[in-house]
C-alpha cells in the first residue's frame, strides 16, 4: 500500500532526511531493563474487557513499546494489519504531568488538564496524537517500581481519565493517544470501584514510549510503526521528528 503523505509531514520527512531535523526515538530497547519474573495478579475487568488475551496483565504481556488498537478493532473489526499506513504518520502534543505524577503516581489526566493546555498552547490538532509525558519511563530499569502494585497486587500508574479519552476522541477527533507508563484496567484511584480507561472507539493508544521529555509541547510529527499482525496489539518503533 502506497503511504500518502500530506505536505507538512513530507516537509517534515524531507527535512529529517537532510539532517535539518533532530530525530528523536520514543521507542524502548529490548532487553535494556531485567525481565519481569514474578507474575501478578488478573486486572479487574468489566463491560470494556480487553479481548486479547495476550493483554491480560502486565506481567504477562510484553512490556515494550506497542501499538494498542483495541478501540479500532472493536469498532471496524480491523486488526493493526488493517490500519491504513497514512494513519500511523500525524502531528503530535505533549502534555507534561510530571508534577502531578509525582504527588500521585496513579494520577488520571483530566478534561481540565487539557483545556488547560489548549489555553496556553492552543487547540489541539484534528487527527493528531496527545502524547501524555508523565516521567514514568524513569522506572523502566526497575520493573517492580514501574509495574508499581499495592498490597493486592492491582498496579497503580498514571494515565488518561475515561472522560479525558472521551474528549479527545469525541470532541477533539485525535487519531490516538500515547503515554511513558503501561495502560492498565485497574481502578483509576486507589480503592476506587470504576474500571480503567480503554480507549474509545476509533482511536489507538501507544504504551511504553520513552524520551518525551525530548519533545516540543507541539510541532513534532510521529512516526508509528507496528509489526504489521493480525491482532489487536503489535510491539512498534514510534519515532518523533521535531520541528
Amino acid at each position: 500500500m502506497l503511504l500518502q503523505i500530506g505536505p507538512a509531514g513530507a516537509g517534515a520527512l524531507e527535512r529529517a532526511m537532510l539532517g535539518k531535523s533532530e530525530i528523536v526515538d520514543l521507542t524502548h530497547s529490548e532487553g535494556e531493563r531485567p525481565a519481569l519474573t514474578e507474575p501478578q495478579p488478573p486486572a479487574a475487568s468489566g463491560e470494556g474487557e480487553r479481548q486479547d488475551a495476550s493483554l491480560s496483565t502486565p506481567a504477562e504481556r510484553d512490556l515494550g513499546t506497542r501499538l494498542n488498537a483495541l478501540g479500532i478493532v472493536r469498532k471496524d473489526k480491523r486488526t493493526i494489519a488493517q490500519i491504513p499506513p497514512q494513519e500511523l504518520l500525524a502531528p503530535a502534543v505533549v502534555v507534561n504531568v510530571t508534577a502531578k505524577v509525582a504527588a500521585a503516581p496513579e494520577y488520571r489526566i483530566t478534561v481540565e488538564d487539557l483545556l488547560a493546555w489548549e489555553r496556553q498552547y492552543g487547540r489541539i490538532p484534528k487527527q493528531g496524537v496527545v502524547l501524555l509525558y508523565t516521567g514514568w519511563s524513569r522506572r523502566w530499569s526497575d520493573p517492580p517500581r514501574y509495574i508499581n502494585p499495592d498490597a493486592q497486587g492491582v498496579s497503580r500508574v498514571p494515565g488518561f481519565s475515561v472522560a479525558a479519552l472521551g474528549f479527545l476522541v469525541n470532541e477533539r477527533q485525535v487519531r490516538g493517544v500515547g503515554l511513558d507508563a503501561f495502560t492498565s484496567d485497574t481502578p483509576s484511584v486507589a480503592g476506587g470501584a470504576a474500571p480503567g480507561p480503554i480507549v474509545p472507539f476509533g482511536a489507538w493508544q501507544i504504551e511504553n514510549l520513552t524520551n518525551l521529555d525530548r519533545l516540543p509541547v507541539k510541532g513534532a510529527k510521529l512516526i508509528v510503526a507496528p509489526l504489521r499482525l493480525e491482532a489487536a496489539s503489535a510491539p512498534a518503533r514510534v519515532i518523533g521528528i521535531l520541528p
